[in-house]
């Protein structure tokens, strides 16, 4: 029983709960890390899913897919993406009288001036 080794209870134990005092500089730093790693996992993992829908319909389009997901989880994060700057250009929310939100979706902006000639409508394919 001599050879017994107590641990210290006192001085070691008494800042065992106490976490360092953050700057609020290095809160917004951790905030925004966090925000960032939610919306890209959740965009990879929502990825997954949508492309394993379409792999058949639309051949290589995972990259893109998941850089337009992360694009819109960013801005719900008030997180910057490149895609942004282009829907931003291209796509105007607009709120319905009675409530509703529409998307209005306008391609001139980004179209070169030759293809500005063609129209461009989304026909719904409804069986």
């Amino acid at each position: 029983m001599s050879n017994i080794i107590h641990f210290p209870k006192g001085e070691y134990l008494k800042n065992i709960n106490k976490r360092p005092k953050l700057t609020e500089e290095e809160i917004n730093k951790v905030t925004l890390m966090n925000a960032r790693r939610n919306a890209d996992q959740l965009a990879e993992s929502l990825a997954v899913d949508i492309l394993t829908v379409l792999q058949e319909q639309i051949p290589n389009m995972d990259t893109a897919l998941i850089e337009m997901l992360k694009s819109t989880l960013y801005r719900e994060y008030d997180l910057p993406h490149p895609i942004q700057e282009i829907v931003s250009k291209i796509a105007v929310v607009k709120v319905l009288p009675n409530g509703e939100k529409i998307t209005e979706l306008n391609y001139k902006p980004i179209l070169k001036k030759q293809e500005e000639e063609f129209d461009i409508e989304f026909i719904p394919d409804v069986d």
